[in-house]
Order: C-alpha cells, then sequence, then structure tokens
C-alpha cells in the first residue's frame, strides 16, 4: 500500500472578537463555513468544486458547537451539504465555542481553546458530545479528530479512546512546545501509534535558516506555496510515510475585518489550491489521495502500516523569501 496524501480542511467559524466585546456576535457558519457574499459562496461549495474537478475526496474535520455561538440548526446543513458531495466529514473542536455558550447562559465555564487544558472526563464529554451531532447530521460516526489550535496533547488521545474515537491529526511538529502540547520528542511526519490511538501527523517542513523565516512551517496552503506543498508531500510520501496537507474553510476568501464584512476571493490560495488539486489528478498512480474514513478501512482491514519519518527540508531561500513578500502583499483586503 502506498503512503497516501490527505487533503483537510477544519470547517469553523471565529469568535470574531466576541469575547472583547458584547456588542458584537461569534462569525457564523453562513459566512465563516459556507463563505456567502451575495450570490457567491466562496468556502465550503467552492472548495467542493474544486476537488470535483478534479474527482478528488478531502476530509473535512467539522467544528459542531455553533449553537453555542448564538446560530442553532446552522451546522447541520453544512455537514449535508458535503455528504451529498461525497465528502468525509470527522471531528473538530475548538473549546472556546462551547464556554462562549455558558458564559451565554450564565453558567460557570473555563474559557481556553486548548482541548489539553480541560481534564481528561472533559475532553472526553465534549468529544462525545460533538461525535454524537456529527452522527446524528450525517448518519456515520466519526473515527478521526483535531483539536483546534493543534492543542492537544497525549491525555487527548486517551480520552479519545474513551469516547470511542481513534484516529488524530493534532500533531505537527512546528507547534510543539506551543500550541501543540503533545510531550513527544521526536519530531516527525508520517503516522504512528500511542496506545490505540493512530496519530497522523500534520505534516511540516523545515526551512532555509535565513532572517525573517520560521524555523518550519506545516503543509498549509494559505500560507506556503504550491510548490512548497507539492515538494514537502512528495519528500515525505517517497521517504514511505503519508503526507496531511490542510486549509480551511474561510481559506479561498479574505474578509476586510474580523467581523468577516465584504468577503471576497483569496485568488493566491484559490490558485494554489487548484494546482495542488491538478498534481494530485495528475499523479494519483504514485501519490494517491485519500480520506480518513478510508484509512480507518485499511487499517480495519490490516492492509496498513504507519511510518514515521524525520522532518523533510526545503532549502530553497529565494523561493521562500519570493512567497513570504507575496504572503505579504496578499494579507491585504484591496490587493
Amino acid at each position: 500500500m502506498k503512503p497516501g496524501i490527505f487533503i483537510t480542511f477544519d470547517v469553523e467559524c471565529s469568535m470574531g472578537g466576541a469575547w472583547n466585546d458584547p456588542s458584537i456576535r461569534p462569525i457564523s457558519p453562513r459566512l465563516g463555513m459556507m463563505g456567502e457574499y451575495g450570490e457567491n459562496q466562496f468556502g465550503v461549495p467552492l472548495i467542493c468544486d474544486v476537488l470535483k474537478r478534479s474527482e478528488l475526496q478531502a476530509t473535512f474535520f467539522l467544528e459542531p458547537f455553533n449553537e453555542d455561538l448564538g446560530y442553532p440548526n446552522e451546522t447541520e446543513p453544512v455537514a449535508r451539504f458535503l455528504i451529498k458531495h461525497g465528502q468525509d466529514v470527522q471531528l473538530h473542536i475548538h473549546p472556546n465555542h462551547v464556554h462562549y455558550g455558558q458564559c451565554q447562559r450564565g453558567e460557570s465555564y473555563q474559557r481556553t481553546d486548548q482541548m489539553a487544558d480541560l481534564s481528561r472526563d472533559q475532553q472526553k464529554e465534549v468529544i462525545v458530545a460533538g461525535a454524537d451531532l456529527l452522527e446524528s447530521w450525517t448518519g456515520s460516526r466519526p473515527i478521526a479528530f483535531r483539536a483546534g489550535n493543534m492543542g492537544a496533547s497525549e491525555e487527548t488521545l486517551a480520552a479519545l479512546i474513551d469516547a470511542g474515537l481513534w484516529i488524530d491529526s493534532s500533531y505537527t511538529f512546528p507547534y510543539v512546545g506551543g500550541q501543540c502540547r503533545f510531550m513527544e520528542q521526536q519530531r516527525y511526519n508520517g503516522s504512528k501509534w500511542y496506545g490505540d490511538v493512530l496519530e497522523v501527523a500534520l505534516s511540516a517542513y523545515q526551512q532555509p535558516n535565513i532572517p525573517g523565516l520560521h524555523p518550519a512551517k506545516p503543509v498549509d496552503l494559505m500560507g506556503s506555496s504550491f510548490e512548497e506543498c507539492r515538494d514537502a508531500v512528495r519528500m515525505i510520501c517517497d521517504a514511505g510515510a503519508d503526507a496531511v496537507v490542510i486549509l480551511h474553510s474561510f481559506s479561498l476568501f479574505k474578509v476586510r475585518d474580523k467581523q468577516y464584512n465584504d468577503g471576497k476571493l483569496n485568488k493566491v490560495v484559490l490558485r494554489r489550491f487548484e494546482k495542488f488539486c491538478q498534481w494530485l489528478d495528475d499523479n494519483r498512480k504514485q501519490y494517491p489521495a485519500r480520506t480518513f474514513a478510508e484509512l480507518g478501512q485499511c487499517v480495519r482491514e490490516k492492509k496498513y502500516q504507519p511510518k514515521a519519518v524525520p522532518p523533510c527540508r526545503i532549502n530553497k531561500p529565494v523561493r521562500a523569501l519570493t512567497r513570504k513578500v507575496v504572503q505579504g502583499i496578499n494579507n491585504f483586503y484591496w490587493f
């Protein structure tokens, strides 16, 4: 079984500054997930359209707790849309959403957006609640999880098992020691077992050691060029491990402010995503695209052998600096 490439999306809504300003609301699924602006839908619908052109499936890690943000019955249509379009839906949780709802209802709450800040029992409780929601909307219980901000730890993996899930994709080595709370000392790409949980790391690559560049970056088409992401996943797969690429439901559009006003197409990121999908389509025999649902089936059928490999390095400083300049310009809404 050849190593696979997993295209993943974190489908979520921003708090939009609502914690600090009670006069405003968090962002709705209509904006943060679907990207609805006038007659346009720059979020999940556009993503699915690009995937369809190359006959690809992706895994969408869906945050289900938007009723706590004040938007009841708005997340289920997103889940149903993804299932209708043949995509894989798995669980994504930002604890901040649950805590905001508790705050609004006048209940006691713990304000944190890091899963690892919660006790094991608290993590299990919120994972079970989220999985229950996804199952009620899609007809299938999720098997895979990704923590918001990659803010999981080994204790999160224990809570996953308690909750009946057994695949995680929260570890990424550039964030370890910061928002990613794993104590894992070995920096790696690929996958490995932590007891009964299969960790499929969000892929990352090391950059040239020059001023202005972070030492390492996740393989994120919003923050890296198509060429950097292509080269990283190719090196990871050629070394014998699976590669995981990340985007978000809002990656293909940009907004004027934190309240998501005046969204418009992010042409730079859209071109990167289109080129990556086309490259996968052209090279699907050598670098097959897979979903986490397919991975789970392969594991059950004993066709899967996890492998962790050392971080890869992309040593092209001119290209990296050029991308950084383009990224800086593209961050301006009016560009």
